[in-house]
């Protein structure tokens, strides 16, 4: 599809229907030079990795992927069976075809080369860093009026899909403590139901706070999340272990202190602007939170340090170092 269409399609993704769409045969002889850029989250399409990339490689297409993380590998008991079974063959297929692979942190990068080690592969492999952008931004309205009361309280905000990785658990019973020593605070959770969650849905749902102090949002629009992010007392995020940490990003292009885990690629991304917990620990969790409470002066302090020094990475930076890359090929 043309490049202006997708400009369009942008703006009213739902509605928008293409006008022009054209079949490309990839499997032709062409002396144009062709690249098969996979961007990712396709192993479970129907179409397999390991059937279509050596049908690529008989064309001389080169075959470029974007690989976020090794979660499927590294905790295969964080996600669906189905994503545990089909990952590896499509990974094994990157690791016997591919020309160049993208990796979203130097921690990602590690885990795919250590993993191509353990599986014994030996095809040399390009690999090339490329942070994702956290500087989208659009033009802020009022948001509605059911946020208001939320929006200009003290509140905790924590963001990202509903799963055990994330330690949202964690985070909801740190807040039960929090909460005897203040009763105007708020926790916000933000993101989608994901998977293996019963016993933390269970006790979400049927908190004695759920509604007054704690509160859930699936299905919220970017220009609220960016409000929610803008007014947050401080962002936690404690996920076991990420390929980047997005959402770690976005807390900081906001200016905001943000709570995380001390592993995988958050220490890379949060770098001297975060604090910094051990994996689960309750305590420090709690420590670190109520010194900002009490403290107000160390707390304006870190946020001024954090608006002055932190600069997000910026989407275009991400595009064109993609396309130089992809280029190179």
């Amino acid at each position: 599809m043309p490049n202006r269409e997708v400009g369009d399609f942008l703006k009213d993704i739902k509605y928008y229907n293409f006008h022009t769409v054209d079949d490309i045969d990839l499997f032709i002889e062409s002396k144009e030079n062709r690249v098969f850029f996979d961007i990712d989250s396709i192993w479970n399409s129907p179409l397999k990795r390991e059937i279509l990339y050596p049908k690529l490689k008989q064309y001389n297409v080169k075959i470029c992927n974007f690989i976020y993380d090794l979660i499927p590998i590294k905790f295969p008991q964080f996600l669906y069976e189905k994503t545990q079974q089909n990952f590896t063959p499509y990974l094994k297929a990157v690791y016997s075809y591919s020309d160049l692979v993208f990796v979203d942190s130097f921690s990602a990068q590690n885990d795919f080369l250590n993993i191509q080690k353990a599986f014994k592969y030996t095809k040399k492999i390009s690999t090339n860093v490329v942070y994702l952008g956290s500087d989208f931004s659009l033009n802020i309205d009022p948001v509605k009026d059911k946020y208001f009361e939320i929006l200009s309280s003290q509140y905790i905000l924590f963001v990202g899909t509903l799963e055990p990785r994330k330690e949202h658990s964690l985070v909801l019973k740190s807040f039960e403590e929090l909460y005897e020593k203040n009763q105007n605070l708020k926790l916000v959770f933000i993101g989608k139901v994901g998977w293996n969650i019963k016993e933390l849905l269970k006790n979400l749902n049927s908190h004695r706070l759920l509604n007054k102090n704690i509160f859930h949002y699936e299905n919220i629009d970017d220009n609220t999340l960016n409000t929610f992010y803008q007014n947050a007392f401080l962002v936690t995020y404690l996920s076991k272990y990420e390929g980047y940490g997005l959402p770690v990003a976005e807390s900081l292009s906001h200016g905001n202190i943000t709570i995380i885990s001390k592993n995988s690629s958050l220490i890379e991304i949060g770098g001297e602007f975060v604090d910094y917990i051990e994996d689960s620990s309750q305590k420090e969790l709690l420590n670190t939170v109520l010194k900002y409470m009490i403290n107000k002066t160390l707390y304006n302090q870190k946020k001024n340090y954090i608006k002055k020094n932190y600069s997000p990475v910026n989407w275009d930076i991400t595009y064109s170092t993609l396309l130089k890359n992809i280029k190179k090929l």
